[in-house]
């Protein structure tokens, strides 16, 4: 088993890249955790399809999720990612998450 030691480096800062240790109190671990709406779909708008169409559009969903590959279609529909940001990038970030600085 891996033992972790203070002063270990972790690895880089995914903004700055400045090296990052352990046990200095000086990064942040980010998790994101992203998923599509899982909502059904609305049909009754006025314009509404016909069986045929709709059965269509299936048929052109389903062509395409089979020439996606597998991974690409994971994660349309759940994503995760592991971000590790020294301290001084770490609040640049989570006051403005999009970047839109």
């Amino acid at each position: 088993m891996h033992e972790e030691r203070p002063d270990e480096s972790v690895g880089l800062c995914d903004r700055c890249l400045k090296e990052l240790y352990r046990g200095r109190g000086e990064f942040y671990e980010v998790d994101i955790h992203a998923r599509v709406d899982s909502s059904p779909p609305i049909l009754d708008s006025p314009n509404a399809l016909s069986l045929e169409e709709i059965e269509a559009e299936w048929g052109k969903v389903i062509q395409q999720l089979e020439s996606t590959p597998r991974v690409d279609a994971e994660n349309q529909v759940e994503s995760r990612r592991r971000l590790l940001m020294c301290s001084p990038c770490f609040q640049v970030w989570i006051d403005e998450p999009s970047g839109q600085n």
